[in-house]
């Protein structure tokens, strides 16, 4: 783990700080532009999530498989 220094601790900061703004632009677009509810986008952020862990998986199984030949 790298040192705490002060331009560390500014850059994990203003990273929180950019973060908030993504999401809360992110929440007023996709609520008042497209009407999606949060929980309808929270659903959605979900089974890509899921889809994408569920695709590493299978590559991963499917390139251990070659490996062991």
């Amino acid at each position: 783990m790298p040192k705490l220094t002060s331009k560390t601790i500014g850059l994990f900061a203003a990273a929180g700080i950019a973060a908030l703004a993504v999401a809360g632009l992110l929440n007023a677009l996709t609520l008042k532009t497209f009407g999606f509810t949060g929980e309808a986008v929270r659903e959605g952020a979900l089974n890509v999530a899921s889809l994408v862990v569920a695709f590493l998986l299978v590559a991963g199984i499917g390139w251990r498989q070659k490996d062991k030949r």
